[in-house]
This record gives structure tokens, C-alpha cells and sequence, in this order.
């Protein structure tokens, strides 16, 4: 029965996948303002340096580069064409003689165009590192690892193939990204831990987790008058109005969401998987509860730093910034982009540290022993 249930399982999660990349690739918003419409992207390898004029500054290179390029894909290919790479100091690309590139190639007709180094070409050894990424996880893992991997699969075509398609389309980006959640988090954890109690108890404990970050994130945006218009791209986005501007408020709470899922689930997962351990068939409730909550004490303290220090991280670069400008500490605090970390750090650690005592309640009701009285002694 458990090995059939496992095919049915697979089966349906398979198709699934199979149905979402089938959307995602039929999701074809034509909105007639694409910028890059018309646009190549080929791939090229550089020949031949025609001119060089760049400067080198505080190791960094600057300056522009007139290249001979052959082109390797698209409509030009076998053309070999004049390129022209402007070194920015944010974007330095100085590619080499037989490097290949990707070129930004305008064809403007009867001969002529404009090209220039868009970046360089990184899709195969991106290719080759999710793989060998991919395999680490079963080497070390063996057949969980495996598991591993299949729940990855299925979040990587959840996201891509299901979640941004369907925003695009004009769905509740919030609505869409809490469904999403949830079933990425029942197919990982049942495809890695099996049809088995703890499993549940981590889905349900996933969920109540997830369900706090939401309330947290709706008071702490409301106190720090946050719009969700805190997005470097959302000029661009309204630009485009493939979707209600309303819509578009709601990508921070799915950013946060999104990015705060793997901690939330790591955390339901240790605490169901302790209290499983700790039951054993032979403890009543209370006992249970007092044991998995001591557990769950060390797990939230252990994991308090997880999503601060992550969502700090990416900040790290700006803090450095202001303090070697000798930063106002009033201006600093009350800036819009300070208050969005603190929304991101506070509402996701949240969710996560409060996910640990519910699944910790929930597991500990479903292990007891309900057969035992309070000494221990099995009830008739």
C-alpha cells in the first residue's frame, strides 16, 4: 500500500510539473512595449582586438574596446562584425581573444547595425554547476539526498513555470505565492520524509508558520508605512501594466516569503521529527509537550540569527557605505530602505521562531500515548 501510494505520488507531482512548464511556456503577454523587441542576443567569440582604449584606475579597467566578433548563433551566424565594450566600473567586461560572449545586436537593415558586449557567456558553466550542485546532494544524501533533489526540481518549476506566469497573467500575487508555498511544501517534505506522521505535523507546522509571517508582515508594514512600492524595479513594472498597480504592492510580501520558506520548513521539520523521537510510543502529552518545547527553545535560538544575518547580508554593502560617509544616525534609521530590512528580518524570523512551539503543540498531540495515564500505567 505505502509503495503505491508513492507511484500515485510521484506520478501526479510529475504531471503536474509537466502541466506547469506547458503554461509557462504558453504565457505570451504581448504588451507592445518591450524595449528590447527586435533585439539579439547572440553568442560570439572574440577574434580580434581592433582598438583599445582603456585606462587601467585602482585595478579596475575602464574605457572602450572596438572587438571583431564571430557570431555563433541566431540569424548572423558565421558573420564576423565590429563590437563595441565599454568597460563600466560596475560591469567590467574585458573578455579575451577566443572568449566567448554574449553580443547585444540591433539590426537596423540594409547592412546596417549596432552591437555591443551585453556580458559574458556563463550558461553552460551555470549549467554545469546546478548539476554537479545536484549531484553533492545525492553523494552525500543517498536516496534522501535524491529526494532532495526531486523536491528542488519541483520548486524550481513551481516558481519559474507556475508563479511567475500566472502574476503576469493578472492573478493576486499574494493569493498565488501563499498556494504556491504550500505545495512546494508538501511535495518537499512528503517526497523526502514519505507518507509518514512527522511529515504532516512538519506541513501543518510549515503552514501556521508561514500564517504568522503574513501577520506580522501586515502589522510592521502598517507601522512603518510601507507600501510595497519599495521595490528598485517597480517603476518599470507599472510602466509596463501587465497588472493592476495594487497587484504590484504585493511582491515585497512574496519576495519575503519566498526567500524565508527553506528557514520555516527547516525549522517545523526539526522540531517534528525530535517529537517523533522523543514519543516513542510511551509518553503522555504533557510530559511530550514540555520535552519537544525545550527542543523547539534550543531550535529557536540556534535559528534566531538565520534570516537576520541573511537579510542584513544583502544590506552589508550600504551599511559600509554610510558609515564611510559618517552617516547622520537619524537619517539612517528613519530611511525607507532600512525600515524594508527590518519589515523582511522581523516578519520572516517571526514566522519561523513562532512555527516551532505550534508544530511542537501539533506533534506532541499526535504522538502521545492517549492509552496512558498520568503514571504511566496503560488504561484499560
Amino acid at each position: 500500500m505505502y509503495r503505491l501510494l508513492k507511484i500515485i505520488f510521484f506520478s501526479i507531482t510529475a504531471l503536474s510539473m509537466v502541466v506547469m512548464v506547458w503554461f509557462g511556456f504558453t504565457t505570451d503577454i504581448n504588451l507592445g512595449r518591450n524595449p528590447l523587441r527586435g533585439t539579439d542576443f547572440p553568442r560570439g567569440r572574440v577574434v580580434s582586438v581592433i582598438t583599445d582604449q582603456t585606462t587601467h584606475d585602482s585595478a579596475m579597467r575602464g574605457g572602450m574596446q572596438l572587438l571583431a566578433v564571430e557570431i555563433l548563433s541566431g540569424t548572423h551566424r558565421g558573420r564576423t562584425v565590429e563590437v563595441r565594450n565599454i568597460l563600466f566600473i560596475d560591469a567590467p567586461i574585458n573578455p579575451q581573444i577566443g572568449q566567448t560572449v554574449i553580443v547585444h545586436f540591433d539590426d537596423h537593415g540594409d547592412g546596417n547595425y549596432t552591437a555591443s558586449i551585453h556580458s559574458y557567456a556563463r550558461e553552460s558553466a551555470i549549467y554545469v554547476i546546478a548539476v554537479l550542485f545536484l549531484v553533492l546532494i545525492v553523494a552525500v544524501g543517498g536516496k534522501a539526498g535524491l529526494s532532495s533533489v526531486y523536491g528542488l526540481i519541483f520548486t524550481f518549476v513551481t516558481l519559474l513555470f507556475f508563479l511567475v506566469p500566472s502574476i503576469v497573467r493578472g492573478g493576486s500575487p499574494a493569493f498565488l505565492t501563499i498556494v504556491s508555498a504550500i505545495l512546494i511544501t508538501a511535495v518537499s517534505l512528503t517526497s523526502i520524509m514519505g507518507f509518514k506522521k512527522k511529515t504532516w505535523v512538519s506541513i501543518v507546522g510549515t503552514i501556521i508558520g508561514v500564517a504568522f509571517y503574513c501577520l506580522f508582515y501586515v502589522i510592521i508594514a502598517r507601522v512603518l508605512r510601507i507600501t510595497g512600492f519599495n521595490i528598485p524595479e517597480m517603476n518599470q513594472l507599472i510602466g509596463l501594466s501587465f497588472t493592476p498597480v495594487s497587484n504590484l504592492t504585493e511582491l515585497l510580501f512574496c519576495g519575503i516569503l519566498i526567500a524565508s520558506l527553506g528557514a520555516v520548513m527547516d525549522t517545523s521539520v526539526s522540531v517534528a521529527s525530535t517529537t517523533a523521537e522523543l514519543a516513542n510510543g510511551k509518553i503522555t502529552f504533557k510530559p511530550l509537550w514540555k520535552s519537544s518545547m525545550r527542543m523547539a527553545r534550543d531550535c529557536v535560538g540556534s535559528s534566531a540569527n538565520t534570516l537576520i544575518l541573511a537579510f542584513t547580508g544583502t544590506f552589508f554593502v550600504t551599511l559600509i557605505m554610510f558609515q564611510a560617509i559618517d552617516f547622520n544616525y537619524t537619517m539612517l534609521i528613519n530611511r525607507i530602505d532600512i525600515a524594508v530590512e527590518i519589515l523582511r528580518a522581523i516578519s520572516a524570523s517571526a514566522g519561523m521562531i513562532l512555527c516551532a512551539p505550534a508544530t511542537a503543540l501539533l506533534g506532541s498531540y499526535v504522538y502521545a500515548n492517549k492509552k496512558l495515564n498520568l503514571k504511566g500505567e496503560e488504561t484499560k
